[in-house]
């Protein structure tokens, strides 16, 4: 990346200081003691504020390159040099003969490195080492002065203050004052609510510990660097990102996934050691920091240090969550709505300086009425309303149990049109249930006491829920076999399998070696010891398993008649292996022996088939992507509506990746056998294709595929232990004892609790129903929407007074301070309860629009201008009968100035009735009781000064009788609102519907 360095020069030759010497010489050529200091003060700030808003300014008035900095900009940022070295984004670099190095160590090798050849190759060069931060993550909440002063400098609340400063040079003082007062308090507002966002950063800091190196020293977690080696003795939250070199353990990586079982991570001893570490793909060798270690196998884990703070895994997303909480806009539409807006702004400004001269007007009150047009006309409130949309958003979804990481991603959610769903966990429960063991053999029972990841905590076996699910149905066989009543009995295998059941409850297996189930593989194996002799047992996708058997059964075919029917199948596989220390991974699975299929229920989700339902009558395109096998997903899909029974569109495995890159790819709907990196081209691929996507998923494999999604949904749930209740009766048998204890294990129904786990996607919805997947899409629709019907009303408002500003200025029609206060804050009143609707529990078929360039926008701005002007013409017309109309540079109440206040605060008015965009997104506008009451409230306001109910009212607001002008403005104001109205229902009918 390029760099430069510079230092800063002294403040009396910084560029913005140089106008100020120039004021004398200014004031002594042209005598002015009022415009030329002000203006020149005004250069001065201007070119200061440019220094705030831009480093490439900040350098260009008050730097210099130098040899000796103390300022480097680097990738588009200024940063401070201390000791060599800077930050960037909470990453630090240091500098070496000009070139920048990254604090950061590279993981990238060998394993050989991690086993022994770290001890003669630093991981770190020490000379680097010094300079590394400490692991924690430092966020410090800046003062709330400091925070406040960022705001305050930011160009459009610059942009804000400078107009009230214009308005208050045009003499309306008080309006200014007003406007100035409440920019203040909304920014304190947003000030201190980003304060409370970084102090809850900073909850997320790791607990200082004492940790062990492996010369047996005591330092500080906070001290720790990379490529030391740290012995764990006991459970702690880990303190960074770890190599597992010696050793076995259980952690919990809710903090990261949102799987809260727990899951197995082993060493590296039996890695083929040429290989290369790859933290995705070898994951089940390292302990992420933030993650809570559980369980540890003989005593301790031998560590080594991959990364600590800022760049670990979880320092990342930290990194994330800190600069994406900002929420932004289209870009290039905004600005091109603004550029459209400065058009006209610019031909009204022309217009008043050319009749300014006819008039004989000063240079400075034709300046001043220029910058006036341009600033007013500019809607400088945009992105505060647009956030204000979205914000409203936020906290709706918030309220539904929905958490979003990423607010710019909701209008998003408005613009889907491909809905992607994971299967088990998002469609089906995640608790599964054994239906039946098929095919048993007499090892059947051996393979499923072995082949598994559980682990005791708290004398209770907990883990996967495939696993706990295969141990429950165990349970229960023994507990009825010995006439114990269980609620929820399962179906009674064959005898044979009963007895060798019971035979294994006092057997002891000595496991060996674990090869761990990975979505890649599809299979998972164990190496075990029972009765001094060694055993393999393997368990997996039965075409995978396949792979594997010295001889294939006959029926073995039969898997796919089992998932036809919807079952979830795992294939078991066992043999007798000869004892050895050191085991290679082809020879322990070759030549094995079938034991039999398991069959788990797929139990369809509350909901879902509602939520599908309603996504494809709304137009969605409605995809599964799973692990699973083809089959089972197929019926999955066809019980869901996802697909019609018999269609033949779907595909799975290696195929899935030839389907990628063909014409027919938009014809499959169920993908299975999708690996977690298929699931992310999927996604991608769509993208690119120019769709809207959302993915919804509930674990690790879906996590590339859900940041990938324009809109990613992490779907947790409380995970429910998939044990059900027994009752025991009174026993006199010897294993008494033992079956009440089961019994009392089977019965518990106690939940694990969830961590915090918002960062594994841009929304996290803790519920259990898919109904947060249409919550979200009603949201994004609504945000779309008052997003576009807020660039309406501002448009049309900023038409409007680019011609009040400058045809009626220009005749000398002013309106009093205290009628621009009372229409602004109502108006504004009427913009925060337009954002605050609620969208409609149907999704409807048609889209939002999604662009406000568009011809039924353009023609509905286009006829409603006219519209107003040609009502501000006809009422001028009128009154030339009834007053002459006399240049006033004040304010003095007049006939005129009465019946165009009137008038222009019922155009503001009616812009927020006629452009109100109700179903079918959201409730409609007599729905919307507080924004019907606001927009009554300001009618009656207007009808209230026109029929002179209360003169006090009509003197405070600086308005004269209208006397029989009364009906005429009466009837115009009527004419006008219903002529935008109709011109509106047609555009919408015609261009849009």
């Amino acid at each position: 990346m390029r760099h430069s360095f510079y230092k800063q020069k002294a403040f009396y030759k910084r560029s913005y200081i140089f106008p100020m010497y120039l004021l004398p010489i200014l004031i002594g050529i042209t005598k002015s003691y009022h415009i030329i200091p002000l203006f020149t003060t005004l250069f001065s700030i201007f070119f200061f504020l440019l220094t705030c808003w831009s480093d490439k300014f900040k350098i260009l008035f008050t730097m210099v390159s130098s040899n000796t900095p103390s300022f480097i900009f680097y990738n588009g940022k200024l940063c401070k040099i201390q000791n060599s070295t800077f930050l960037y984004k909470k990453s630090k670099f240091f500098i070496e003969n000009k070139k920048i190095i990254k604090l950061s160590p590279n993981i990238t090798r060998n394993f050989s490195y991690y086993i022994s050849e770290y001890k003669n190759q630093p991981f770190v060069d020490p000379k680097y080492l010094k300079n590394f931060q400490k692991n924690f993550y430092k966020i410090d909440p800046p003062k709330f002065v400091d925070l406040f002063c960022q705001h305050a400098t930011t160009p459009f609340f610059v942009f804000q203050i400078f107009c009230g400063i214009l308005w208050c040079l045009d003499e309306y003082i008080y309006q200014s004052l007003f406007t100035i007062i409440m920019l203040i308090i909304v920014e304190a507002g947003l000030v201190y609510q980003r304060i409370i966002t970084l102090r809850q950063f900073r909850t997320m800091n790791h607990k200082n510990i004492q940790v062990e190196l492996e010369n047996g020293e005591k330092i500080d977690s906070v001290d720790i660097l990379p490529g030391q080696i740290i012995k764990i003795k006991e459970c702690i939250r880990i303190p960074c990102d770890l190599l597992i070199k010696k050793g076995s353990c259980a952690v919990n990586e809710a903090i990261l996934t949102g799987e809260s079982i727990p899951l197995i991570k082993e060493d590296i001893s039996e890695v083929e050691k040429s290989r290369i570490f790859d933290i995705e793909k070898d994951k089940k060798h390292v302990l992420f920091a933030g993650t809570d270690l559980i369980k540890i196998d003989n005593n301790f884990v031998e560590c080594f240090v991959l990364k600590t703070g800022f760049d670990t895994v979880q320092g990342e997303l930290i990194k994330k969550m800190m600069t994406n909480d900002e929420i932004t806009v289209n870009d290039v539409e905004a600005y091109g709505f603004i550029g459209m807006l400065l058009f006209f702004a610019i031909i009204s400004a022309t217009y008043t300086c050319r009749e300014g001269l006819k008039m004989g007007k000063t240079g400075y009150k034709i300046f001043l009425e220029c910058i006036l047009i341009i600033t007013n006309v500019v809607p400088t409130e945009l992105p505060l309303e647009l956030s204000m949309a979205v914000n409203a958003c936020v906290a709706a979804l918030k309220n539904l149990g929905i958490f979003c990481l990423e607010p710019f991603r909701i209008p998003f959610a408005g613009k889907v049109n491909v809905c992607c769903f994971d299967k088990t966990g998002t469609l089906t429960e995640t608790v599964l249930n054994v239906q039946e063991i098929h095919h048993t053999t007499a090892e059947t029972v051996n393979v499923l006491r072995t082949c598994h990841t559980l682990i005791k905590l708290d004398n209770k076996l907990t883990g996967d829920p495939l696993e706990t699910a295969v141990e429950d149905y165990i349970n229960k066989i023994i507990l009825q076999s010995n006439n114990i009543n269980v609620l929820e009995k399962v179906k009674m295998p064959n005898q044979n399998f009963i007895e060798n059941i019971n035979k294994t409850i006092n057997t002891k297996y000595n496991i060996k070696k674990k090869y761990l189930f990975s979505s890649e593989l599809k299979r998972m194996t164990v190496v075990y010891e029972k009765s001094k002799d060694f055993y393999v047992s393997m368990k997996g996708a039965p075409e995978t398993v396949k792979n594997f058997l010295k001889k294939i059964p006959d029926f073995y075919e039969d898997y796919k008649k089992f998932a036809n029917e919807g079952f979830r199948v795992i294939a078991l596989a066992h043999k007798k292996f000869l004892k050895r220390n050191t085991f290679v991974r082809q020879e322990v699975e070759e030549n094995m022996d079938f034991a039999g299929f398991i069959l788990f229920d797929c139990k369809i989700k509350d909901h879902a088939f509602e939520t599908i339902r309603d996504l494809k009558d709304s137009g969605h395109k409605v995809l599964m992507i799973t692990g699973d096998n083809l089959l089972t997903a197929l019926t999955v899909a066809t019980k869901l509506g996802i697909i019609n029974k018999n269609e033949e569109c779907g595909v799975e495995g290696n195929d899935i990746n030839e389907v990628l890159y063909t014409d027919e790819f938009e014809k499959y709907l169920v993908f299975a056998r999708a690996d977690p990196k298929q699931k992310e081209k999927i996604v991608e691929k769509y993208n690119k294709m120019g769709f809207y996507t959302l993915m919804c998923g509930d674990g690790t494999n879906d996590v590339g595929a859900l940041k990938s999604a324009h809109v990613g949904v992490a779907l947790l749930e409380p995970q429910v232990s998939a044990k059900s209740k027994v009752v025991l009766k009174e026993q006199t048998t010897p294993q008494q004892s033992f079956l009440k204890k089961l019994a009392e294990e089977v019965n518990d129904e106690s939940q694990v609790k969830m961590g915090d786990a918002s960062v594994a996607a841009p929304f996290t919805a803790k519920t259990k129903s898919l109904e947060c997947i249409l919550n979200i899409i009603r949201q994004g629709r609504s945000a779309l929407v008052t997003t576009i019907q807020m660039y309406k009303i501002l448009a049309l408002n900023s038409l409007v007074n680019a011609f009040s500003l400058s045809v009626l200025d220009c005749m000398g029609i002013r309106f009093s301070e205290y009628q621009l206060v009372a229409s602004g804050m109502l108006v504004a009143l009427a913009f925060t309860f337009l954002t605050k609707n609620v969208p409609l529990k149907e999704i409807s078929s048609k889209r939002p629009l999604t662009t406000i360039f568009n011809k039924y926008i353009m023609s509905s701005i286009f006829l409603q201008v006219s519209i107003h002007i040609i009502s501000f013409l006809v009422v001028l017309k009128k009154l030339k009968n009834f007053e002459t109309l006399i240049y006033e540079e004040k304010f003095k109440p007049s006939l005129t100035n009465t019946a165009l206040f009137l008038l222009s605060t019922t155009q503001q008015v009616s812009t927020f009735l006629v452009n109100y965009i109700g179903r079918p997104f959201r409730e409609s506008l007599m729905e919307n009781k507080r924004l019907l009451g606001c927009l009554t409230l300001l009618f009656g306001m207007i009808f209230y000064l026109l029929l002179e109910i209360n003169e006090e009212f009509n003197s405070l607001m600086e308005v004269v009788p209208l006397g029989e002008l009364k009906t005429f403005i009466g009837a115009v104001i009527i004419l006008d609102v219903g002529a935008c109205f109709l011109v509106e229902r047609m555009c919408f009918n015609y261009l849009l519907l």
